[in-house]
């Protein structure tokens, strides 16, 4: 690419300016629009084509004896040929460059832009890392064939992507790796055949996804791990009674990966995630969540992944659909809610739900909407308060016990957890009653770990805990239902003064030594009784 830097080498410039090109010098020095045609060019047109050589010297200002006005440059409909390269340059003014074609990639590296609009626009490739943008930059309904590459860039207003069209040659369609943007960033609509990576962006708006369809050629649709995104994240319609216009859910084949990512909520009613290769369709491990999360009328083919997450809001999975053929549908081992964890109406088609060393300040479910057993993990799962009906229902005590086995070994802490609760909200009997059944099942679970080790004493010793649990079980209730102890003691004072009573009447209570039958006080009480 030839560095024009005066307007006599622009004359020069093989032949000199065409007429488009004239034409566009003219509106530049005029500061005004130029507009070659009212659409995209797709192919090339003579009467529409600008050398990239010459829209480089436009962009940087020109020169003093064709000074670019304030305005900077504003071309639409253009087809741009050549490599476009601005790299390490200074734009003057805007730089909107609309509805072109662009039949090279656009090349600027640590270009410093005032506003940078390329709407409209098709691209063979855009490679700004490090680009400084005081203002905004606007991809609205572009297409491209090649990667849009914004990585470390700085954006001071917002990232604007509306209904493009992201195609990518080498897996990744647009990424803003590290990059720091002020505003918003919009990807609303956009169709993108590729991954959409802003790994460690700093964003201090919010990152909206509305409409959007994400198929990932590799294993992530959207990653933004360690990424910190102020307004949080938004996939689902926004209201659909807002202007009478419904708006199509955010959709995506390929994992969406938020680990470590620090994000000021998630919202994601009515979208439809699959994964693929990693198993994860959406994964929050060890995110911090400064609003809520979401999940509402979602639907997941792969593992939803929360582990470590904390949140400060409500995570909500209200009509949720979870199918994993191959592992975990639902995993929140070790996350904290710090207000509501809602599960209602969930169906469930395959796949384990895990909260095991999760913590929830409220739970509000219904009981039987969890899985059933070998697919239902609650160990070290603990909560304040449970929303709405406390009691000891069938239902409720079916999910202690789903979630009380891994494998054959029976986990006691979700019963004693339970119990806890209900102690602390005033219900003691029915705590007893859990506390119970907890000791129950296991000494159950006990006994049949000693049958399955292939212990030599194994059938004796199995005899003697059986024995010894039936005891404990009838006497005391395992220590929970002690006034048991009231009717053994009944029963056992019955068992002895009853056979004692018929004993002394029909004179078994008698002596048989000689020298006590002929003593003068066994003698007088004989004849005293007769």
């Amino acid at each position: 690419m030839a560095v024009l830097r005066t307007y006599e080498d622009v004359l020069a410039f093989d032949g000199g300016p065409t007429e488009a090109e004239q034409q566009l010098i003219d509106a530049c020095k005029a500061g005004e629009q130029c507009t070659l045609g009212p659409d995209r060019p797709d192919t090339p047109d003579s009467a529409r084509t600008i050398r990239a050589d010459i829209l480089r010297y436009l962009i940087v200002g020109g020169c003093e004896k064709c000074q670019v006005g304030e305005r900077g440059v504003h071309l639409v409909g253009g087809y741009i040929i050549g490599s476009l390269d601005t790299s390490f340059a200074a734009a003057h003014g805007a730089t909107m460059l609309e509805k072109c074609f662009f039949a090279s990639r656009f090349d600027s590296v640590q270009t410093q832009f005032q506003l940078f609009n390329l709407s409209g626009s098709h691209l063979n490739g855009l490679f700004a890392q490090g680009a400084k943008i005081e203002g905004s930059v606007f991809l609205r309904d572009t297409s491209n064939s090649d990667t849009i590459r914004l990585n470390s860039s700085t954006i001071g207003g917002q990232l604007a992507c509306e209904g493009a069209e992201l195609t990518a040659t080498k897996d990744v369609a647009l990424t803003f790796h590290s990059a720091e943007i002020g505003g918003t960033t919009t990807l609303q609509n956009v169709q993108a055949t590729g991954t959409v990576d802003l790994r460690g962006a700093t964003i201090g708006g919010t990152l909206v996804c509305v409409g959007a369809f994400v198929k990932s050629q590799s294993a992530y649709s959207v990653i933004a791990s360690d990424a910190q995104i102020d307004g949080g994240v938004i996939l689902h319609p926004r209201s659909q009674e807002d202007k009478g216009v419904v708006q199509t859910p955010f959709r995506s084949t390929g994992e969406i990966q938020l680990n470590g990512a620090t994000i000021g909520g998630l919202y994601a009613q009515q979208t439809t995630l699959v994964a693929t290769s990693t198993g994860q369709s959406l994964s929050l491990g060890g995110a911090t969540v400064n609003g809520s999360v979401r999940l509402d009328g979602c639907s997941t083919t792969g593992e939803i992944l929360l582990a470590g997450s904390r949140i400060s809001g409500r995570l909500t999975c209200e009509r949720l659909k979870l199918r994993n053929d191959n592992g975990h549908a639902f995993n929140g081992q070790a996350m904290r809610v710090e207000h509501s964890f809602v599960w209602k109406k969930v169906e469930h088609h395959s796949g384990a739900v895990s909260l095991n060393g999760a913590h929830v300040t409220e739970l509000d479910d219904h009981p039987d909407n969890w899985p059933n057993s070998d697919r239902l993990f609650l160990d070290g799962f603990t909560y304040d308060r449970i929303k709405g009906t406390v009691s000891t229902s069938p239902a409720r005590m079916d999910w202690l016990k789903s979630g009380s086995y891994f494998g054959d070994e029976f986990r006691p802490q979700p019963y004693s957890q339970y119990a806890k609760f209900l102690r602390d909200t005033g219900h003691d009997e029915d705590a007893r009653h859990v506390l119970y059944t907890r000791e129950r099942k296991r000494r159950a679970s006990t006994r049949a770990q000693l049958n399955a080790s292939g212990h030599s004493f194994a059938g004796p010793l199995n005899l003697w805990a059986g024995f010894w649990d039936i005891l404990l079980r009838l006497v005391v209730g395992y220590g929970h239902h002690p006034f048991r102890s009231v009717a053994a003691l009944a029963m056992l004072i019955c068992c002895t003064v009853i056979p004692a009573h018929y004993a002394w009447e029909e004179g078994s209570f008698a002596p048989n030594a000689a020298p006590v039958l002929v003593s003068e006080h066994w003698t007088t009480l004989a004849s005293t009784e007769s």
